[in-house]
Parts: structure tokens; sequence; C-alpha cells
């Protein structure tokens, strides 16, 4: 070993040099193990020779499977590994980082779709990093706010209104690379789960950023015309091939029970849950919504179906007395937001939370760009925890409740049927 000492010394110094080291130095030998045994182990004088000759042809076996994988026992070891004292020449020092790198690791990863591809034209070095699926994965985990929101009614094409014109953005809104017209219905985390208007009505799974689309098998049971899904996607970092779920609430047709049919993109196929709610099997299961591992359903019986989707539990909660509003996540909690029209442009908007939807929060709204309200004041759906979409007049504003600060979002807007609040994310669909 002291020879090896002084060869790995003499060779430091020498840029292009090898160091070649005879794995027999390594391995120890005969005599090396007879003196450690004499030291370790009593001599025992009652040795049989059949064991010797047993030992020896092992070992010689053992050498000799050891030689040829070895490639007759010689190993390199290069240089430029041989210090453990050095940084490779990937891995940058604080001191030793510029601010493109910082903003490479530090900063890409929060920022929205739109603003990620626009940033592909600063460098080769960019372009490939935001084209890796690592910044995808990345920037699903980060990027959650809603940038905007998908706008339908009846058959026609959806719409995309965006809260940020320079920032958040999709290619195509109207869903047109998808193999036939869709309706959109529901969305999570920067997927979209859709219905086909073909006869089959064939469930689609996408993301209108990178045109990323899956198709899904024909479900165990009928759904009914507007069927009552909620996609369920949760980024993170263990959730690299970015899994989703999708429950259905349903009713078998004269049964007063609903079930739930329940799709796993990682068993890729359906399943009916062993769970079924009877309290409301007169009532009408309405759109769907999904925050921290729970589908929430709005019914026509003024109550909320809550339904956990790792212990297939549900619950049933009070719905506030204010028609027309939605479900949302405010201030870490179950939250339902309410808006309505006061005298004038004064547009006020309520919101209950908590088991008992107790009202929390009431602020009046002075719409200075629409006049005098001569329609309703209507909440659009979002999962922000300080935003608030309202839409009135032809007009999409939006309002923060921490900064009390209202904003125009769109002007001469046509009132749709659907709004589905869209994450802007670069996140890859489950294969």
């Amino acid at each position: 070993m002291a020879q090896l000492q002084d060869n790995y010394v003499e060779n430091i110094d020498d840029e292009s040099s090898y160091e070649i080291i005879e794995w027999n130095e390594f391995c120890i030998s005969e005599s090396d193990q007879e003196n450690s045994s004499a030291e370790s182990e009593p001599q025992e004088n009652e040795i049989e020779s059949s064991d010797t000759e047993t030992d020896d042809v092992v070992l010689n076996l053992f050498e000799l499977q050891l030689d040829e994988t070895l490639q007759y026992g010689k190993v390199a070891y290069q240089k430029e590994y041989a210090n453990p004292f050095e940084f490779r020449a990937h891995i940058k020092r604080k001191n030793e980082m510029k601010i493109k790198d910082v903003v490479k690791d530090n900063v890409l990863p929060f920022l929205p779709a739109k603003s990620l591809i626009q940033f592909k034209a600063v460098s080769k070095d960019w372009d490939l990093w935001i084209s890796s699926p690592f910044l995808a994965h990345k920037q699903s985990c980060f990027c959650h706010d809603v940038s905007g929101f998908f706008c339908q009614s009846g058959i026609s094409p959806p719409t995309f209104i965006t809260l940020n014109h320079s920032a958040y953005g999709v290619p195509s809104p109207s869903l047109d690379f998808l193999p036939e017209p869709v309706v959109i219905r529901s969305s999570c985390n920067g997927l979209l789960l859709c219905q086909g208007y073909g006869v089959a009505n064939m469930y689609y799974v996408c993301n209108p950023v990178n045109k990323e689309w899956k198709s899904l098998p024909q479900p165990n049971y009928y759904h009914q015309i507007e069927p009552a899904l909620v996609l369920a996607f949760e980024p993170s970092e263990l959730n690299f091939s970015a899994h989703f779920e999708i429950v259905c609430a349903f009713k078998l047709i004269d049964v007063p029970i609903i079930y739930f049919e329940i799709y796993s993109s990682k068993e890729r196929s359906w399943r009916c849950s062993t769970t079924s709610c009877i309290e409301l099997g007169n009532s009408k299961v309405k759109r769907g919504f999904y925050i921290n591992g729970m589908a929430y359903w709005e019914t026509s019986s003024a109550k909320i179906l809550a339904f956990d989707l790792k212990s297939e539990f549900y619950g049933i909660l009070p719905l506030p007395p204010a028609p027309n509003g939605v479900m949302a996540y405010m201030h870490g909690e179950l939250s339902y937001v309410h808006a309505h029209k006061s005298d004038g442009n004064v547009c006020t908007i309520d919101v209950y939370g908590g088991m008992d939807m107790s009202p929390k929060l009431s602020v009046p709204l002075k719409l200075e760009n629409v006049g005098i309200l001569t329609g309703k004041c209507r909440v659009l759906p979002c999962v922000n925890e300080d935003v608030v979409a309202i839409f009135a007049g032809g007009v999409v504003y939006s309002y923060h409740l921490r900064d009390q600060k209202l904003e125009v979002i769109s002007m001469n807007l046509d009132i749709s049927e659907r709004y589905l609040p869209y994450v802007n994310s670069l996140v890859s669909v489950a294969p």
C-alpha cells in the first residue's frame, strides 16, 4: 500500500497521466491470510485434508472468475476523479455562479408556461433546459396560481381569458389538436378533462400548452348526459410521471343512490368504489371541484357532497343560502363565494367558509367601467386564495382581497355557460 501511495504522489502533477494499478495489490495474499488467521484464531490440531483441498478449489475458482470479470485484473483511475476535494466540471460553487445560473435554477421553475417558452430564445443552454422534462416537472410543482379561464357555451369551441396577456396564454385555446370537438368537463393544475361530442362520448385528458393528450377507456357505467366529473391531479416531487385520477358521481336509472366510479392513470382502468351515498339520492349532482385530495360537488338539495379519494369515504356539508356561487379554496379551507348586484353599479362579494359554511367576509365593489349594471354579477370558479374573478356587464374583473385592488381583465364578452380555471403549466400527460 505504501508503493500505491508513492505512485499516486508521483502522478498527481501529470495532467495527462493515468494510474494503472494491478488488482493483485488490492487482494490479500495466501501468506497474509495465514498470518491473519494465526493472529486472530487459535490453531487447531485436527484439520481434515479434504476441507483444505475444497477451500483451495473454491478460492481458485473465485480468483479465476474475478480475473475474467476485471479483464485480467487491471483497474484505471483517471486523475480528474482522484482528488476528492475538487468539484466536478458541471458543479459550480456559490462564488463561481453567475446571475444567469441563479435565474435558470431558482427562478424559471416559478414562471408560467408562456413566459418559459418565450425565454427559450435567450440561449441554447436555456432552450435545452426549458425543453427538458425535469424543468417541466419542477415547474408543475411550484406554479399553482390560476392564469386564466377556459370559457365554453353549448357546442361552440372553447375560448381562453387570460389574467395577464404578457405572461399567460395557450397556443390553441379551441383545443383543435384533439381528434374531435369536445366539451371541457374539469380542470386541475394544468390538465383538462374533456368529453367528445361523438357517439362514443370519449374522454380525453390534455395539456393545451404542449398539446399532449390521452384518450381514456370507456367507463363501466353510464355517466349521464351531463356527467359530474372531477379531475384530480397533485403535482409533487414523487409524482414525476404526472399520474392523475378521475372520479364521477353518478346514479343508475331509477335508483336513488349516488355511486362513485374512479379512473386511475396508473392502472389505466375504471373501477366502482364500494362507497355509495343514499342521503342525497334524489338530488342532482352538479359540476365538481378538487382540492387537497378531496372532490366536492354542489347538489340541487342545497348540500355539498364531499368524497375523499384516498379513503373513499364521503361526507355532506351545508350549502349557504346564496345561489349561483362557486366553491373555492381560501385561507386553508373550503369556501363558497357568491356575488350579487347592489344599488347602481355596486357588486357585493360574500365569502362563506368552515364546516358550517358561516359568513366570513362581505366586500362591496364599485364597478366604474360598466356604468349601471343591467345584468347579474357572477363569480367565476377560482382556486387562488387571494383573488376572486367576477363577471358583470360583459366585463371580467379580478379582485385581490388582501390588497383590496380591482383590475379589469377583459371586456365586451358574452356570458358563457362554463368557466373553468386553468394553471399555465408545462406538465406532461401521463402515458
